[in-house]
């Protein structure tokens, strides 16, 4: 059955205009060069030059004591804008959960003998942990959190008036790093320079090979072919997947080797979402060229598209450091949901059972967005 189904696809007027496309995007040599040697270049400008700052970072409780000494404690947090308490939460392992989601950047876990500790006045221990995928993010909140302790325990002892509890903390931090023990700062970089290159180069390429066609007046000779229009752009379109997938494992090769960058997750399960996403790009590109008439057009109009989105995706800037407007305008960037595609399986190891909204989400775009684009390229046909 499977070797039935490749005859029909090798026999196919798909096939015969996948080859033309190939062949046509081999020959341009300047067109290869640009989808394979940008995003070696600059995934490593970027990796090295950007570092990014944060406010308002979400924070999750696990109060065990549930006391009025636990929640003066946590009190502290809303003393500073660099934090927001996003939830409480009754075990700490559903927090440990929604950090691995990307929901929280700080875990605080209170144990159950804080309140009879503190009157005892006993040292007591509280748990913080934190997403380092963004370490310079963990650095500072962990500088911040370890300020904001030493505030409350010197509050404490004046009150008290002890002059032998004052020679020491009787609350102490035990921080706990996840994703990225050694704080390495190019990894958020560089996991999430992975979406905006793809997207730049992919929806630039798209809409370049359409609008030549236009200039050329081929996109009359394909109108002559028994070929209908979804045919047509579906093979334009799957010649860039297969390049850009190879973008893909060049970029990955890239971050293991210049910056240590690991692939904890699954790499199938990465290449497929990957290829899902270039499905949004590509059809960016196509929808770019529909509305051109040249090439210069197209560049000026792609000027206008690819900045919003990866400024509103969260690659290089926390997007909790960003306005309230301006995160809800995130969610409807679809760059957004890659990144958090590619820093969960890359740096937190995550799979489809935690990735599934994200998934979901660019499968929508993909398909409205490819639709569109279908829709138009026939009213320009007609």
């Amino acid at each position: 059955m499977f070797s039935n189904l490749i005859d029909t696809l090798l026999g196919s007027r798909f096939w015969a205009l996948f080859q033309k496309e190939f062949a046509q995007i081999l020959r341009n040599r300047q067109l290869v060069i640009q989808l394979l040697v940008p995003p070696t270049v600059f995934l490593m400008l970027f990796g090295f030059a950007l570092s990014p700052d944060f406010q308002n970072l979400k924070v999750g409780i696990t109060d065990y004591s549930k006391s009025s000494a636990s929640r003066e404690f946590v009190e502290i947090f809303n003393q500073t804008d660099a934090f927001v308490i996003s939830r409480y939460y009754a075990n700490e392992e559903d927090m440990i959960a929604d950090l691995a989601k990307g929901s929280l950047t700080v875990g605080i876990s209170i144990p159950p003998e804080f309140a009879d500790d503190i009157a005892k006045r006993r040292t007591v221990e509280v748990q913080t942990l934190y997403d380092a995928v963004d370490a310079n993010t963990a650095s500072i909140a962990s500088s911040y959190i370890s300020q904001l302790v030493s505030d409350y325990n010197l509050r404490h002892r004046n009150k008290r008036g002890d002059a032998v509890a004052f020679q020491r903390n009787q609350v102490q931090v035990q921080t706990s790093v996840f994703y990225n023990p050694g704080l390495e700062t190019s990894w958020f970089i560089v996991s999430g320079v992975f979406g905006i290159l793809l997207t730049v180069i992919g929806s630039q390429a798209a809409a370049s090979l359409v609008v030549r066609e236009k200039e050329a007046g081929t996109i009359e000779q394909l109108i002559m072919t028994p070929a209908s229009n979804t045919e047509v752009i579906l093979a334009k379109v799957c010649p860039l997947l297969v390049l850009l997938t190879v973008d893909v494992l060049i970029a990955l090769s890239v971050a293991k080797l210049a910056f240590g960058v690991p692939l904890r997750g699954n790499l199938l399960v990465f290449l497929m979402i990957a290829v899902l996403y270039f499905w949004v790009g590509i059809s960016i590109g196509i929808l770019i060229a529909s509305y051109s008439k040249s090439e210069q057009q197209t560049q000026l109009t792609a000027f206008f598209v690819n900045p919003p989105l990866t400024l509103l995706c969260g690659a290089t800037t926390p997007i909790s450091s960003m306005p309230t407007f301006v995160q809800w305008l995130t969610y409807l960037d679809p760059l957004r949901y890659f990144i958090e595609v590619c820093r969960g399986i890359l740096l937190k190891g995550v799979g489809i059972e935690t990735l599934w909204h994200q998934v979901l989400i660019l499968l929508m775009f993909a398909t409205v967005l490819m639709t569109l684009s279908i829709r138009q390229f026939r009213r320009q046909l007609g």
